[in-house]
């Protein structure tokens, strides 16, 4: 072998190093953060808004709730939450979206961490709604993977990845208590977390 050859074999070797390696750099440099789901939700207000300008301009409207009406959010469809005060179309697929994330409501006050709904609109329907919390859809603690919690909105990826490798560790968590052994998780989390998580 040559040694312009030779020079031609190290620096391939040094790109195929630099190639490979790249993905761990950067994701070192990626700041880990709870998944909430407000640029997103950002995004769809913002594409509803554009749908709506480009359509036909036509108002609809929808027949509200009679009054002393009362919505299950958790059964509820996006035409059903269309009958609440302020709530039209895109904020009822917002709702739904953020619902299924969840796995369901625990407490009605949780819409207002739908994007968009603050304290005002809130105001303006709470009356209107309830919440079976025996419809919500458990995670079962002690089966699912990543990428199962990954769309989950009350734990970070870190978090997420914590729960998971202290199971494959120490086994299955029996009880909410056993989870506080994951150094992470704060008891703030853990009272946000606890009606959603299943331990059969």
């Amino acid at each position: 072998m040559s040694k312009k050859e030779w020079n031609g074999m190290v620096v391939l070797v040094i790109l195929i190093a630099l190639i490979l390696a790249t993905p761990f750099v950067l994701q070192s440099f990626r700041k880990d953060n709870a998944i909430d789901g407000k640029e997103f939700d950002k995004a769809v207000a913002t594409l509803e808004k554009a749908r709506i300008a480009i359509g036909d301009n036509k108002i609809k409207a929808y027949k509200k709730a009679a009054p002393g009406t009362v919505i299950e959010l958790n059964a509820a469809d996006t035409t059903k939450l269309t009958q609440l005060n302020g709530i039209g179309a895109s904020f009822a697929r917002r709702i739904v979206a953020y619902r299924e994330r969840l796995g369901g409501f625990d407490n009605k006050e949780q819409l207002k961490e739908v994007f968009g709904v603050d304290s005002e609109k809130y105001a303006g329907f709470q009356a209107q709604v309830t919440v079976d919390a025996s419809l919500i859809k458990k995670i079962r603690i002690n089966k699912i993977t990543f990428d199962g919690l990954k769309w989950f909105p009350y734990l970070s990826f870190k978090q997420m990845n914590a729960i998971i490798q202290f199971r494959e560790q120490h086994g299955e968590y029996q009880s909410i208590d056993d989870m506080r052994n994951v150094a992470i998780l704060n008891d703030e989390i853990l009272k946000k977390i606890k009606p959603y998580i299943s331990f059969k």
